[in-house]
C-alpha cells in the first residue's frame, strides 16, 4: 500500500514544481502604475505598484494582465506597465553593480539618468523643471477618464464597436 502513497505523493511535487515553474512573473517597469478592479484604465484604483514590485500573472485580456500581487492583492494592469521577469544573474565581479533604484528605472524608462539630467542642466542653467515636475503630480480620477472616452468617442465608446 505504500507505493500508490509514495507515487501520489512524486505526484503532487511534479504538479508543484511544474506549476511553479509555469507560472509567469512580471515587474512594473514604470515609476507606478495602478492595479485596477477591471480591465479598464477608468476603473476603480485597488492599490498602486511601484517600479520593481513583482507580480503574477493569472490571466491575459486585450492588453490586460490579471495579476496577483506580493501582499495577496489580484487586479489587473495595462501590459504596458509591465514586463517579463528576467532571470537574475550574478555578476562576475563584486564591485560590479548588478541592480537600480526606482528613480534610476524610473528616468531610464524616461531615457535619461542622473549624469545626462546633470548635463542637460548645466547647458541650460535657466531652465526650470518645475511644471514637470508638477505634471508628474498629477492625478487624474478614473471618472474623468471615462468621461473624457465617452465625449470623445474614444475606445470601447468608438462608434464603430
Amino acid at each position: 500500500m505504500k507505493k500508490p502513497s509514495l507515487l501520489s505523493g512524486i505526484l503532487i511535487v511534479f504538479f508543484l514544481l511544474v506549476s511553479i515553474l509555469i507560472a509567469k512573473s512580471f515587474v512594473v517597469k514604470i515609476s507606478s502604475t495602478h492595479l485596477r478592479a477591471e480591465p479598464q484604465f477608468y476603473a476603480q484604483s485597488l492599490a498602486v505598484l511601484k517600479a520593481g514590485e513583482t507580480v503574477e500573472q493569472l490571466e491575459i485580456k486585450e492588453g490586460w494582465i490579471k495579476v496577483k500581487t506580493s501582499q495577496g492583492l489580484t487586479g489587473w494592469v495595462h501590459s504596458c506597465a509591465v514586463k517579463p521577469k528576467g532571470v537574475a544573474l550574478l555578476a562576475a565581479a563584486a564591485s560590479l553593480k548588478t541592480d537600480a533604484s526606482a528613480d534610476e528605472v524610473a528616468l531610464a524608462g524616461k531615457g535619461f539618468n542622473k549624469q545626462v539630467e546633470g548635463e542637460y542642466k548645466a547647458r541650460n542653467p535657466n531652465i526650470s523643471f518645475a511644471m514637470v515636475d508638477k505634471m508628474l503630480q498629477l492625478e487624474i480620477s478614473p471618472s474623468s477618464i471615462k468621461t473624457f472616452l465617452e465625449k470623445g468617442k474614444l475606445g470601447e465608446f468608438g462608434r464603430g464597436q
